[in-house]
């Protein structure tokens, strides 16, 4: 009788995570990956016997594993893409520079500009 044995690797995308990147020492996206490998009868996956998370920064590309310590505060933290749009929007809004507003007309003004070409008021 023949017996078939392999083993197989898979990966599965977990989600995504904003945090400091030990590499570039910003802030930054990762994708969070889950690396497994199954023991295989026949070609059909049997038993997993080695698992992994890795968390890859989109910056700079360099990838990190996490520690089982770990593990839990990431899954805590992680965002589908559709959060993560939503949260770089609202990011994107309040890194927005303020735009000078005219106290007298309300109308928005240059950033040096000492007057306001509507109503010719003092800005300072």
């Amino acid at each position: 009788m023949v017996f078939l044995f392999g083993t197989k690797n898979y990966g599965e995308h977990l989600g995504y995570m904003v945090t400091m990147c030990p590499a570039c020492k910003t802030d930054r996206i990762f994708s969070i990956e889950q690396h497994r490998q199954k023991l295989t009868m026949y070609f059909v996956p049997t038993v997993q016997y080695h698992s992994k998370q890795y968390m890859t920064c989109q910056g700079c590309n360099e990838s990190f594993e996490i520690a089982d310590q770990l593990k839990e505060e990431v899954a805590a933290r992680l965002m589908t893409e559709n959060e993560l749009k939503t949260t770089m929007e609202n990011m994107a809004i309040e890194s927005l520079p303020l735009i000078p507003i005219c106290q007298t007309c309300k109308q928005p003004v240059g950033p040096r500009m000492r007057f306001c070409p509507n109503c010719g008021n003092s800005l300072l």
